[in-house]
């Protein structure tokens, strides 16, 4: 049976063309498919990003918020994995990043897919995350701190009661996934795999990005950004020429 034409992850199938290869984002926590506008926009035409829509929020209100992420990975991979018809590319920021290896794992297990290149952003590698009740157990006032912190969340949404109502189950359900997370060993990924981080995240540092190198036995590279922990906003341009130069190399030039 050929896969359906409406998916409920993005507005249209990741199909790979001659001129155009998807690049297939996960939102980090409290995300949603606009996460990544601040940079999406500067890619080229051979590049089709798409941020995935996940349950619980926006057009997919009405379903179930995940609150396991290994089962939400699975979900995922078996949506895409019917339509994945040639090189695409995966990409997360923080939770995204750690979803988008998770993601990675499935497709190649579950359809023998492996991406032109997978892209992590702002998070340690999965042996290296601090598990427990880190975040999801915060109060209100805690929990809006650390997030205005971050620096991902709208400050707007963050000082008005009614709007951050409105958020809140989402994040911290988000939030309840990353927390309850843990490494189970895999065998590493063979597509190339970028690490990016930023020098004011005080969770991230230098080697512990590099440690995403044990994740892949293809190439590695990593790089850090000036800024906090969510740098592409603040600096879209110096990010997205780096990742464009990435894409060019291992996705939009792969099969020309």
């Amino acid at each position: 049976m050929p896969p359906r034409d409406t998916l409920s992850l993005l507005p249209r199938p990741p199909r790979s063309g001659a001129r155009r290869k998807p690049l297939l984002c996960l939102p980090y926590a409290g995300g949603g498919s606009r996460s990544y506008d601040s940079w999406q926009h500067l890619l080229p035409q051979a590049v089709d990003a798409q941020t995935l829509r996940l349950p619980g929020r926006e057009s997919r209100i009405a379903d179930p918020v995940p609150h396991d992420p290994r089962v939400l990975a699975t979900e995922i991979a078996d949506e895409l994995g019917p339509h994945l018809d040639g090189p695409f590319a995966l990409f997360g920021h923080s939770l995204g990043a750690v979803m988008s290896y998770e993601v990675a794992l499935r497709l190649r297990d579950r359809f023998g897919l492996t991406p032109a290149c997978v892209v992590v952003s702002g998070s340690r590698p999965p042996h290296l995350l601090v598990t427990g009740r880190q975040y999801s157990a915060m109060d209100d006032a805690t929990l809006r701190s650390a997030l205005d912190t971050m620096g991902g969340t709208d400050p707007e949404v963050l000082a008005d009661q009614e709007l951050w109502h409105l958020v809140e189950p989402t994040i911290r359900a988000d939030l309840i996934m990353s927390d309850s997370y843990t490494h189970r060993p895999a065998p590493p990924l063979s597509c190339p795999l970028i690490a990016y981080g930023s020098k004011e995240d005080i969770d991230l540092d230098r080697e512990s990005l590099d440690a995403w190198r044990a994740y892949t036995t293809g190439p590695f590279a990593a790089r850090i950004f000036p800024g906090d922990h969510f740098y592409f906003r603040r600096w879209p341009e110096g990010f997205v020429m780096d990742l464009i130069n990435r894409l060019y190399e291992h996705l939009v030039e792969v099969d020309q």
